[in-house]
Parts: C-alpha cells; sequence; structure tokens
C-alpha cells in the first residue's frame, strides 16, 4: 500500500510586534532513509537587503547537497547547512532548496528547526527562529529513489566513466573505485549538454563529468579523485573561476558517505 505524505511548513514565532523578516521551511515529515528529501526554505525579507545567514542543524549520518541557493553561498559543514548572503537578493520573497539524505542504516526521530540572522540599518542584528518539529525516518515513507544515469557511449551528453585526478588521462574502470572524491557542479532539473553545463557555471570542465539523477533532478559532478587534496585542489580552481555553489562529495563502491568517512577510509 503506497504511503500517503504530509507536508509541514515550520513559522518563526514572532518575538516582536513586527518583524522584518518571516521565515519559513517546507518539506515532508516523515524522511525515508538512505533517500533524498528535498527540503525548500523562503524568508520573506521585508525591508532587509544587507546581510542575511540561514543555518540549521541536522544529525550525524546525513548528507546535504544545494539545489537552489538563490545566491547565496552554501556550507554543509559539522552537521550544519549553512546559507551566506553578503546581501539579499532584491526579490521580496527567497526560496532555496536542497536535498537532505539519511544514512540509510538510521532509524527514530529527531527535531528540525533552524534560523536566520540578518542586518538591518547596517548594524543591528536580529534573528528569527523556526519553533523545532519532530521529523520521523521511517522506511515505509515513498520518495523517488535516487537514481544514478548510465553512461552514454556516443558522448553527446555528459555522462562518462569516471577518471583519476592529475590530467585526466588515466581510466580507471568501476572495479577499482573503492573511495572516490568528487566535485559537484550544480544539481538542475533539465539533462544538460556538456558545453550547457559549462555556460551555467561560467567555467571550462577540466575532467569527464558523471551525471546523477535525484527524483526529476540531475546532478552534475566532475572528476574521480582517490585523495581528498586532489578534490580540494579541483574545487578551489572552481572557486577561483567563480563557480561559487560547487562542494565536494564523497562515494564508496558507487554509493555516496560522508566527506568524513571516506577521509577515515583513505587516510
Amino acid at each position: 500500500m503506497r504511503f500517503t505524505f504530509f507536508f509541514l511548513i515550520l513559522s518563526f514565532i514572532p518575538i516582536l510586534k513586527a518583524q522584518d523578516v518571516k521565515l519559513s521551511v517546507e518539506c515532508q515529515k516523515s524522511w525515508p532513509p538512505g533517500k533524498s528529501i528535498p527540503v525548500t526554505v523562503t524568508i520573506d525579507r521585508g525591508t532587509t537587503g544587507g546581510f542575511a545567514r540561514f543555518f540549521q542543524d541536522l544529525p550525524q549520518g546525513f548528507i546535504v547537497e544545494p539545489v537552489e541557493t538563490n545566491g547565496a553561498d552554501f556550507y554543509w559543514d559539522n552537521n550544519q547547512v549553512n546559507l551566506v548572503w553578503v546581501k539579499l537578493p532584491s526579490a521580496p520573497v527567497i526560496r532555496v532548496q536542497y536535498l537532505v539524505t539519511p544514512d540509510a542504516s538510521l532509524s527514530g526521530s529527531f527535531k528540525l528547526g533552524g534560523r536566520v540572522d540578518y542586518i538591518i540599518n547596517n548594524s543591528e542584528r536580529r534573528s528569527v527562529e523556526l519553533q523545532p518539529v519532530i521529523i520521523r525516518l521511517d522506511r515505509n515513507a515513498d520518495v523517488e529513489n535516487v537514481v544514478r544515469v548510465e553512461a552514454l557511449r556516443d558522448n553527446k551528453y555528459t555522462d562518462s566513466l569516471p577518471v583519476t585526478g592529475g590530467s585526466g588521462n588515466d581510466r580507471v574502470t568501476p572495479a577499482d573505485i573503492k573511495v572516490d572524491f568528487r566535485v559537484q557542479l550544480a544539481v538542475a532539473s533539465l539533462r544538460l549538454l556538456k558545453e550547457e553545463l559549462e555556460s551555467r557555471i561560467g567555467c571550462p570542465i577540466q575532467y569527464e563529468i558523471i551525471t546523477l539523477k535525484s527524483g526529476n533532478m540531475y546532478k552534475y559532478q566532475a572528476g574521480s579523485f582517490r585523495k581528498y587534496d586532489e578534490a580540494v585542489a579541483y574545487l578551489a580552481d572552481l572557486k577561483e573561476c567563480g563557480v561559487r555553489d560547487a562542494f565536494i562529495v564523497a562515494y564508496k563502491d558507487g554509493e555516496q558517505i560522508s566527506i568524513e568517512m571516506a577521509r577515515s577510509l583513505t587516510e
């Protein structure tokens, strides 16, 4: 029998009679371990237009990947989601989205909250905080499975077998790969040609690209590095080229794992 979903919207508790910023987060209330769940954050910025930072803590064993950052710098570090704007976009309502994947071994429940800090009048700091709600990890919950897009041989699209770091000339077979680090370049709802992806990120792509499909979204990743430092160096090159949303991901035998676990297995 198909599991019926309910979505929830978390809203802030007013502390002042009027807030310059309103915050809400929309997501499922039941998350299936091992699968990617979309989380949408909506910020009504009011008259605020300067610095702002949204952050949200998650338990250990979760992986978070950005889908749409709306101009924010995205960081996933120490089990915390961070979206930072030096200057908020001019649109009155700002929406960002990311995918959260609980490890397949996890169970139980946890509290999901979040907070946005922002500046008004160029100096006064204010905050709006979500009231935490309980999220259940339910193996009977149902979202679309994360499916790998198989490599195409005609090279029309960006799919390809992974390559090692360095010059990119030394191929390795999937059987050779145990743990590898990649740089995720973008997430899009469309299947992109390599030229289209390069135009989207504004930078040439040095390594062959791996494309993964998560629900109706495509993840585009470059490189297959055996050492974390090699991925860090390539990420630095991309940042210097102006690619703001790229970040490092790790895989073991084709399954995504946390960076911390991958480093412990390779260092």
